[in-house]
Formats: C-alpha cells, sequence, structure tokens
C-alpha cells in the first residue's frame, strides 16, 4: 500500500521554500561580485588608461570602498526605518520592498561595471557617477534584503528557520557562482580581445538575469499579514525606538561585532588571493607580462575551492550544532579552526613549502572555508535571534532595522578587505593594461607587492579570526533559557495581532 504523502505547511512548503531560494539572487550576486570590484577597477576598467595616470584606479577604487561605507553607515538603517515604519498590508510589507529594492540593485549595479569612456576620463563625473550607482544599489540592497524579516515574522520555531536558513545558503551558493568564476571567464573570454569590454558584457548579463530569478522568487512568497497590526500600531518607529534598539540589544552589538572582525579574515584573504594568484605563479616578473590562460585557471581552482565547501555546508551545520550545542558556541568554534588554517597558510609561505607545492595554498584555502561557509549560516540564524531579541525587550517588530544595522558590518568587513589591499597597490604605483592585461606599473615594486600580499593574505587574518572567537566565546550573552522564554512570549504576541496568511 502506496504511503499518503503529508502536505507540508507554510512556511514549509516547497512554494515558500522556493520563494526563499530565489528571492536572494540578486542580492548575493551583487553582494559577491563587488568583492572583486577592486579587482574590476585596477585591472579592467581602462580608468588609467582613460586619465592617462599610472596607478589612479587603485587609489580611486580604495578610496571609494571607504566611501561607500560612509554611505552604508548613513543609509542603511535610513533604509531599515522606511521599512519597518511602513503599514502592513495583504501583498506584504517586505514583498513590496522587496521588489522595488531589487530594481534599484540591478540599475546601481549596472553602472557600476559598465562605466562610460567619456565618464572615465573626468575625475569630477566619474565620482559622481559611481557614488551615484553605488547610492542606488545600497538603498535597494537594504530595502531588499527580506529573507530574515520574513523567515523571523513566518515562524519562530528554531526546527523550521535553521531549514530555511540551510534554504538560503544552498541558493547564496549557487547564487555566488557568477560572480566566484567571474575574473575566470573575463579572463577567459577576454583572451586576444578587450578585457574590459568583456568584464562590463558579463557583469550587465549576470546583473540581468539574477533580476529576474529575485522577482519570480519573491512573487512565490506569502507573507502573513498581521491583520491587527494596523490597528495597534504606535506610528512610525520613533528616535527613542532606536535608541532603546542601539541601547539594549547587546547582543546584537557583540554578534556584530563577531562577525565584523571574523568576516574581515575571509574579506583580507579573499581580497588578495586573485591579486597574489596572478603575480606569484601566473606573472614573468622580468616583462610583466601575464599568462592569461594560466591565471584563468589558476582563478578557476580558486573559485571552485570557495565553493565546494558551501555547497556542503548546509548539510555539515547541524553536525556542527551537535558538537557545539549552541549556535553562538558552533560560530565560536569555527573561527577558531579558521585562525589555525591561516596560521597553516603563513607557516608554509615564510617556510617556501607553499613556493616548491603551490597546491597546497589551495588545500589549505579548501579547508579554511567549510568552518567559513557554516558560520555564514550561523550569523542568519544569530542575526534573526538578536531581531526576537529586539522585539521581546522593546515591543515592536523592528527587523529590517536590526538587519540593517548587522548588514553594516559584512560591508565594512568587506570595504577592509578591498582597503588594506588597496594602500599596498598604492604604494607600489600598481597599474595594469586594461586589454592585455600586462603590468603597467614600476617593474621593480612587483617582488615587494608579492612578499606584503602573502602577509595580508595569511597572518592578519588568522589575528582577526582568532579575535572573533574571542568575542562570541565571552561576549554573546543569550543564554537556551532566555531563549526559550523569549519564544513563548514572541509566539503569544503574534497570535494577539492575529496573524494570518494571505
Amino acid at each position: 500500500m502506496a504511503k499518503t504523502r503529508i502536505k507540508k505547511e507554510y512556511p514549509e512548503n516547497f512554494r515558500t521554500l522556493s520563494g526563499f531560494f530565489m528571492a536572494i539572487f540578486t542580492n548575493t550576486f551583487v553582494t559577491m561580485v563587488l568583492t572583486i570590484y577592486m579587482v574590476f577597477l585596477t585591472d579592467f576598467s581602462g580608468i588609467d588608461s582613460a586619465m592617462g595616470k599610472v596607478g589612479y584606479a587603485a587609489g580611486f577604487g580604495t578610496l571609494f570602498l571607504l566611501i561607500t561605507r560612509i554611505i552604508d553607515a548613513i543609509d542603511d538603517p535610513v533604509q531599515g526605518w522606511i521599512v519597518d515604519s511602513a503599514k502592513e498590508c495583504k501583498f506584504g510589507k517586505y514583498r513590496r520592498f522587496g521588489i522595488i529594492g531589487t530594481i534599484l540593485v540591478v540599475v546601481g549595479a549596472i553602472m557600476l561595471f559598465a562605466i562610460p569612456n567619456v565618464v572615465k576620463g573626468s575625475a569630477l563625473i566619474l565620482w559622481i557617477w559611481v557614488l551615484f550607482g553605488y547610492l542606488l544599489l545600497d538603498m535597494g540592497g537594504a530595502m531588499g534584503s527580506i529573507s530574515g524579516p520574513l523567515m523571523q515574522k513566518s515562524t519562530t520555531n528554531p526546527r523550521t528557520r535553521a531549514k530555511i536558513a540551510s534554504v538560503l545558503r544552498m541558493a547564496a551558493v549557487i547564487a555566488s557562482i557568477p560572480a566566484l568564476f567571474f575574473v575566470s571567464i573575463v579572463s577567459a573570454l577576454g583572451q586576444g580581445g578587450d578585457l574590459g569590454q568583456t568584464a562590463t558584457k558579463t557583469a550587465v548579463v549576470f546583473c540581468l538575469s539574477a533580476c529576474v530569478i529575485t522577482l519570480i522568487g519573491i512573487a512565490l512568497l506569502k507573507e502573513p499579514y498581521q491583520e491587527n497590526a494596523n490597528k495597534n500600531r504606535k506610528g512610525m518607529v520613533s528616535f527613542a525606538d532606536i535608541g532603546n534598539l542601539i541601547r539594549k540589544n547587546g547582543p546584537l552589538w557583540i554578534h556584530s561585532l563577531g562577525f565584523l572582525v571574523g568576516n574581515m579574515a575571509y574579506g583580507l584573504a579573499s581580497g588578495v588571493m586573485l591579486y597574489f594568484i596572478k603575480w606569484y605563479f601566473c606573472a614573468d616578473m622580468v616583462t610583466g607580462e601575464v599568462d592569461l590562460s594560466k591565471f584563468a585557471a589558476l582563478a578557476g581552482i580558486y573559485s571552485l575551492i570557495s565553493l565546494i565547501p558551501n555547497f556542503l555546508c548546509p548539510f555539515l551545520t547541524t553536525l556542527v550544532l551537535r558538537i557545539f550545542k549552541t549556535v553562538d558556541r558552533s560560530m565560536s568554534g569555527c573561527m577558531l579552526i579558521m585562525a589555525v588554517g591561516y596560521l597553516g597558510i603563513y607557516v608554509l609561505n615564510i617556510t617556501g613549502v607553499m613556493k616548491a607545492i603551490p597546491a597546497l595554498l589551495f588545500v589549505l584555502f579548501f579547508l579554511i572555508m567549510i568552518p567559513s561557509g557554516v558560520t555564514a549560516m550561523f550569523s542568519t540564524l544569530l542575526t534573526v535571534e538578536c531581531a526576537d531579541y529586539a522585539e521581546y525587550i522593546i515591543g515592536r517588530n523592528m527587523t529590517a532595522i536590526t538587519n540593517s544595522l548587522y548588514g553594516l558590518t559584512q560591508k565594512g568587513a568587506s570595504a577592509i578587505g578591498g582597503a588594506i589591499p588597496g594602500l599596498l597597490l598604492i604604494a607600489v604605483g600598481y597599474s595594469v593594461n586594461e586589454a592585455t592585461g600586462a603590468y603597467a606599473g614600476d617593474l621593480a615594486t612587483l617582488p615587494d607587492m608579492v612578499n606584503g600580499l602573502s602577509l595580508v593574505l595569511a597572518l592578519v587574518p588568522a589575528c582577526f579570526a582568532l579575535a572573533s572567537f574571542l568575542i562570541y566565546k565571552f561576549g554573546y550573552k543569550i543564554t537556551p533559557e532566555l531563549r526559550k522564554t523569549m519564544t513563548e512570549e514572541l509566539d503569544r504576541r503574534h497570535q494577539i495581532a492575529g496573524e494570518t496568511e494571505i
């Protein structure tokens, strides 16, 4: 006798999980591709040629990364305030902002990667163009980050949240594939042609594709409608509410600090890895010529070792949780493992073993990426828990603001990951011919640049990962007893609010 298949209830049904899976494609792709935006500016954009100044793109890119973090610090909480202050609607408050945000992100990203030639030749117009493009991207990113708020709104069940987080993590891995292989694709397709034009066209195609997938995902999602929430509204989120969130949500700040420091380890290593591979393994130090075929292959290997562990992470999460018992302990344990791995790369480099056996670099980085990928899932769960804590102690839902404040940590890590290598590139007058990929700066500085990159690749990340371990281990104070109390109270409040599915 055939078994009767039990239909999954919301939010664990196939349609909703598919919606969660697809809805993050645009934000994930754009976030990932921005991690190599410094490489785009220095090696593919053609800004140095247009300006007629060697090394201008390296300085421009470094300053751009720092200025955009200031934009983030101002704009992200503002967008979160707008979303949290909006009224409930039957279509879905977060779904509505998700659509608006996705469109803004794509327009902004295309502006950043498709800079017209006439813009590149003027410093003033270039700055206006890229800052306006980034402002659109940042506004859209903050509005379009709806997966966390929707997860928090749809269920308080830890098992269900973990299931959704696993779906989101798998989606993030798949959505990041085009960004991870971006440099390899451009280097392979652009051989014998114009690398800069190839990079621009590739970025535009990927952005538009991700946009379509995200909009379909948002259409599949259903958002719980709290029919009494508008009646019981206390008005827009006030400065007093935000002040209470800042003052009282200690777990959010510990989590934000811990992940900022820990994510800087990955940000720094990934920020210099392509530069290190290109000039350490693929370049002729005498002529500055680069073997593009070899670089495309090694960059592809690096992309694979960044990608494959992330496919394993959703399946390893349960095992890691079983070992460390709680999410925060799991996070700290993974950070400690990462610190040991980065230290291993540093030791191999200073002893000369890595030069003799280059494969060891990729093997160790592969092993580091496993705990690094798992921390991304734990980070999502901890952020949602911090949003629970905010609602529990303040009495109103401010998930979008909480999410925006936390999001600053990830952007801060990526900024530092790009700025520190950028300072090194500025110091050596780094410049590359955007058409051929050959080095256009002073060849005598190449050895010192490679030595500096090796430090940023391993020793500094090891220190950051160790610091993150200590922050989570001794700073995060939400206990299992407090988790249980919060869940019971929030369930009671949500029932009073009269949640119904649309």
